[in-house]
């Protein structure tokens, strides 16, 4: 009796240590208890999908002619006739104008404008003499700026080689390269922007301080 008792326990403990170890992980390289690996539990997933809507859309922005390779974007704003024609008519896209006529028109333009704010701003604008001395600070800014036109164009155009204006237009469309890129196009605006800026501040001078005109500022 005490035979067969101590034979059932022998076999109950060997079954439990074969469930045992079956249950349990040692890693390897690893010195320790081992690990327990639990039933693994399936993840629940779903999938959402965009349905194509029946109705066409309009792109209001979208790349120029089609061709995001371009750069640039077409949009209600910047492809308006009236945008198109006010870009087509400043002076540095009007490419069938000599460059020096251009550049007097761009130095026209902030001549004239520069000796308001150089006038009610500067140092001596409490002074009789704010006048004056804002005419001569407006044209001293026109020849720095005339001199930074030179610098750039010696560092960015080379005596002699053709123009780097594109030949094409964004729409496909041949033309001719603007002179204006070249080094003696440049030359051209350059000296065009000094004449035309000092012209613009002695032009100012006159009407302010030489007619005496009533203006609300002086």
């Amino acid at each position: 009796m005490a035979a067969s008792a101590s034979t059932m326990a022998s076999q109950l403990k060997s079954s439990f240590a074969s469930s045992l170890t079956r249950t349990l992980v040692s890693p390897k390289g690893i010195s320790g208890s081992p690990f327990r690996i639990l039933p693994s539990r399936r993840a629940s997933s779903f999938t959402i999908k965009a349905i194509q809507s029946e109705k066409p859309t309009y792109q209001v922005i979208q790349p120029i002619n089609g061709d995001p390779f371009i750069g640039s974007l077409e949009t209600p704003i910047t492809s308006s006739p009236l945008i198109a024609w006010f870009l087509s008519n400043l002076p540095a896209y009007r490419t069938a104008v000599n460059p020096l006529l251009r550049g007097v028109e761009v130095g026209l333009a902030h001549g004239y404008l520069l000796v308001g704010p150089f006038v009610k701003t500067g140092p001596l604008r409490d002074t009789p003499y704010h006048g004056t001395a804002g005419t001569l600070a407006a044209g001293g800014l026109v020849v720095i700026l005339s001199i930074v036109l030179t610098i750039y164009g010696i560092s960015s155009f080379k005596e002699g080689e053709p123009s780097t204006a594109p030949t094409l237009t964004l729409t496909g469309r041949t033309k001719k390269p603007d002179e204006l890129q070249t080094a003696e196009g440049w030359a051209k605006f350059t000296g065009g922007f000094f004449f035309g800026g000092v012209s613009g501040v002695i032009w100012a001078y006159f009407l302010l301080y030489v007619l005496d005109l009533p203006y609300y500022f002086k």
